[in-house]
């Protein structure tokens, strides 16, 4: 649905962000807690840290991987179908998983359904604000919408670990599941897509008509007043013509002069018409016709990729591992979801900073991407030698502000080498595409990353 009233596309841009915040509260936010679910899957499955970290890891990888796939149906359908369908598999996937008998049956319900369901209200999400901002400020709508994704992490930490206390992990996914469709339903009715140039231009010109209307009536009154005040007589006439009426005839003008300037002002409205730039439409999108094929020949997006891929591949530990690892260090239930939501906080920060910065920053996003990944290998590093609560409370905080540089400025880096030449489409997958095979590859070692830390 595009935003046709002239009123509500105002004002309406300022909503897309919240659209994008709840959908990441909602979607990433609790899949990023799966270490939590982790713990309690391995306990009644009695399955090893390998093969229940490639559960989490395979639903977090779908998130992104299916991206090429999820861009081609924005323009068949539309974001707004794309997200509603994507929640009600999303939510389908984790009612199917309370019911499951064995863990190798939660591989599609929680592996495949939610990975699959969570990648269309992704992308939807990220493409409508891409597509609300293109023109400006996109790093702060971006900052705003992913820190949705923290919020629900910091959120759903101990709502997830009260709600197994309770009711047990099946109860604690039904119950999630049908608050989370509720909610998010609501949210994908709201999508709507960006006005084009074209309706902007007529709803402008209605205003400008209107505006030229009121202007005429205001001088027809102030006529009629002096009409009134000098009276009727033909002086009083000749004061509201002002310096026309000093004219030996006004009305009489030579018919070659008139049709000489006439066609002067048409050769000038053609010469505008021809020199002034078209506005294109708010929404283009070029990917489609270059297509995937043409960027896999790009050596620019694969150094790119083979970066990104690199840099997920280590802060993805956070939502896979963590509690398992901290499980190792024989901290309780309540120290392991404390050290969650104080990643989480951590995170949190770094993304309100991001927000409030916005683009202001006199250099390239790139460098605060490229600073905040060796800054987390740094603190990856110091977690293999932590043993203590105090000392993985302090890593954590730092962890966290960390990749909140790295989560928050993929996006906008890719949008910024990428989407004058491929488009809203080719810019997500550059984006999402590299962080999903991260996050498979993450889960690969998950066994060997909880042996050395």
């Amino acid at each position: 649905m595009g935003c046709l009233p002239q009123a509500r596309c105002r004002w309406w841009r300022y909503v897309v962000p919240f659209l994008f915040f709840v959908n990441f509260f909602l979607c990433p936010g609790l899949l990023f807690n799966y270490s939590i679910l982790f713990v309690s899957l391995q306990d009644e499955f009695q399955s090893g840290s390998t093969l229940t970290g490639w559960l989490g890891s395979l639903s977090i990888a779908l998130l992104c991987l299916l991206s090429p796939v999820s861009n081609l149906l924005h323009p068949k359908l539309s974001r707004r179908a794309v997200a509603l369908v994507g929640m009600t598999v999303y939510c389908a996937g984790l009612f199917l998983t309370s019911l499951v008998p064995a863990l190798g049956y939660a591989f599609v319900t929680y592996g495949v359904l939610t990975g699959v369901g969570g990648n269309l209200v992704v992308s939807a999400s990220i493409g409508m604000t891409l597509d609300w901002f293109v023109t400006g400020n996109y790093s702060r709508a971006a900052a705003i919408g992913f820190t949705g994704s923290t919020c629900g992490m910091l959120s759903f930490s101990p709502l997830l670990t009260a709600a197994i206390t309770r009711y047990g992990w099946r109860g604690a996914l039904r119950l999630f599941s049908g608050g989370i469709l509720a909610v998010g339903t609501l949210t994908g009715l709201l999508f709507a897509e960006p006005p084009t140039a074209e309706a902007e231009g007529q709803n402008d010109s209605v205003v400008k008509d209107t505006s030229q209307d009121h202007k005429n009536s205001a001088d027809t009154e102030v006529a009629m007043q002096q009409i009134r005040a000098g009276g009727m007589e033909e002086s009083g006439y000749s004061e509201v013509q002002g310096t026309e009426s000093t004219d030996p005839d006004p009305l009489d003008l030579h018919d070659d002069d008139k049709d000489q300037g006439e066609v002067d002002k048409t050769e000038a409205t053609e010469a505008d018409d021809t020199s002034a730039p078209r506005e294109e439409p708010v929404y283009v999108d070029t990917a489609i016709s270059y297509g995937y094929l043409a960027m896999m020949k790009d050596p620019e997006q694969w150094l790119w990729s083979i970066g990104n891929l690199l840099a997920f591949l280590g802060v993805t530990f956070f939502n896979i591992n963590f509690a398992s690892f901290l499980d190792g260090l024989h901290f309780d239930d309540n120290q392991i979801a404390s050290s969650i939501v104080i990643f989480a906080s951590g995170e949190l920060g770094g993304k309100v900073l991001i927000s409030v910065v916005g683009d202001w920053l006199p250099f390239s996003y790139l460098y605060v991407l490229a600073g905040s990944t060796l800054l987390c290998t740094v603190t990856l590093g110091l977690l293999s030698i932590a043993k203590t609560y105090t000392a993985i409370a302090v890593l954590a905080v730092v962890s966290g502000f960390l990749r909140a540089g790295v989560y928050s400025t993929s996006l906008v880096v890719a949008t910024e080498l990428f989407h004058k030449t491929y488009g809203t489409s080719g810019s997500l997958t550059l984006f999402m595409f590299p962080v999903g095979v991260g996050t498979l590859a993450s889960g690969l070692l998950s066994e060997q990353t909880r042996g050395h830390l």
